[in-house]
């Protein structure tokens, strides 16, 4: 029995033809018996009426907000605010200054080049609210944004005479052996 008006509660919510909501849904005039619930128990079954209608579909009264906010937002620095550092790790040598040259005059505030400790894996490090610049930067390489990564506690691994760069930079690219970023 339950299962049956189920589904009929179903089938009237679903349908919403002008025809169906003013129709109400027949009666049911069987009476099913209930089995006693413990078995084994003695005494007679009973009987229940089921309902005659169906009670109204619930219809939602308001709407859910949309939001226009972007799940990443655009960079809000013109290059000209954001200082940048690159950091030869690759072992090439000149390779942070020839990639320091390409970026210069797209407007970033380059620092001047530095050595990296050495390392076989090239990164764009960020700093919290410059990810969208750093993404900039690596697509000017044509690169795949795998190679973005937020700074770390106290910058990436240089000599100590450019730590006091790498703590002034926004962005700090470390050129890595893989030569993912190209100085040619």
């Amino acid at each position: 029995v339950a299962v049956a008006i189920g589904l009929l509660m179903l089938w009237k919510g679903l349908d919403s033809s002008p025809v169906a909501a003013d129709r109400q849904a027949p009666a049911l005039t069987d009476n099913v018996p209930v089995a006693d619930p413990v078995p084994g128990a003695t005494g007679s079954a009973t009987t229940t009426e089921p309902p005659t209608e169906l009670p109204d579909a619930v219809v939602p009264t308001s709407t859910v907000p949309t939001t226009t906010e972007a799940l990443f937002p655009t960079p809000t620095h013109a290059p000209n605010e954001v200082k940048v550092l690159v950091a030869n790790g690759s072992g090439v040598s000149g390779a942070a200054g020839k990639v320091t040259d390409m970026l210069s005059p797209l407007g970033w505030a380059m620092e001047s080049p530095s050595n990296a400790d050495k390392t076989g894996t090239t990164r764009v490090y960020y700093r919290t609210a410059y990810l969208a610049d750093a993404r900039k930067i690596v697509d000017h390489f044509g690169e795949i944004p795998s190679l973005l990564e937020k700074m770390p506690t106290g910058g990436p691994a240089v000599p100590a005479k450019a730590e006091d760069r790498v703590a002034n930079a926004d962005i700090v690219v470390v050129l890595g052996s893989d030569q993912r970023i190209q100085s040619n």
